[in-house]
């Protein structure tokens, strides 16, 4: 019995270690996302202030943007990672998974737009097919004008 409530205890440990580590990613990628926004806008401004090269701030902008791209690609490659081992492990079931921690949102802004897309899509079908009829009907009716003629 000592034995499995030691178990569990780490058991309990290690998932509360494990979201710990999911919401400290989360914030991560939060501020990294804050700083790719005011980041350029300083240098940007700087760059207006200052006298000097417009190339070096522009340099120094295309570094940072890049910069802080890899930066939030490792932490969620990182939360990816470790979602992948729980699962290996079997402490997270395949229906139970956590959502990325960017995705949830865009992968519903996706379905949305796929939708949208869709509904468009099929509405200008039906737009099409309805020119092209009108158009058949109108080269119809004058091959049957000029043979009447």
């Amino acid at each position: 019995m000592s034995k499995e409530k030691e178990l569990e205890a780490m058991y309990g440990r290690f998932m509360s270690y494990q979201q710990e580590l999911h919401e400290k990613n989360g914030k991560k990628i939060r501020v990294g996302l804050k700083v790719n926004i005011f980041l350029p806008l300083i240098f940007l401004i700087l760059s207006f202030m200052t006298k000097s090269s417009k190339l070096v701030f522009l340099v120094l902008w295309i570094v940072s943007l890049f910069g802080i791209s890899f930066y939030l690609l490792y932490i969620e490659f990182t939360d990816f990672k470790l979602q992948e081992k729980m699962k290996e492990f079997g402490v997270v079931d395949e229906e139970e998974e956590q959502m990325a921690l960017i995705g949830a949102e865009v992968q519903k802004s996706i379905e949305e737009l796929k939708d949208i897309a869709k509904t468009e899509m099929m509405q200008d079908i039906r737009d099409l097919k309805k020119e092209i009829r009108e158009e058949l009907k109108n080269k119809g009716g004058n091959k049957n004008d000029e043979e009447h003629s």
